[in-house]
């Protein structure tokens, strides 16, 4: 488990998957509507009242395609794609509607934990 205490799958999908409770969102719309093909622009309007933009959502669907999480369709369209991440993605969908709070301080401790390492990687080490 987790420090959020999620499943260990839930876990490892979101630091692989998941940088963002925006990008969360974004691939929680997709897998709540799995037949219908989007534009990235459809998708940062669909999420409103949470702000992103149109060229984050591309980014966001840019992982996702990577992923095997989308299927891209003709003229900038995606469709979502259910794959071997389906458990994972149910579990998302289960803390983002128990426990959002949680959910959301814990993907962004672990964007802090990759700036700290980031840094760390800057220091000087003393012999």
């Amino acid at each position: 488990m987790s420090d959020a205490d999620f499943p260990d799958e839930l876990c490892r999908f979101i630091e692989d998957t998941i940088p963002t409770i925006e990008t969360a969102e974004l691939l929680l719309c997709l897998a709540r509507h799995p037949e219908r093909e989007w534009s990235p622009e459809e998708l940062a309007h669909e999420i409103r009242p949470t702000v992103i933009t149109e060229a984050a959502a591309r980014k966001s669907l840019a992982l996702f395609s990577a992923r095997g999480l989308v299927v891209e369709k003709q003229g900038d369209r995606v469709r979502f794609n259910p794959s071997s991440a389906d458990g994972a993605i149910r579990a998302l969908a289960k803390a983002y509607n128990e426990r959002p709070v949680t959910l959301i301080r814990w993907i962004y401790s672990l964007k802090e934990k990759k700036i700290q390492s980031f840094a760390d990687a800057f220091k000087i080490k003393k012999d």
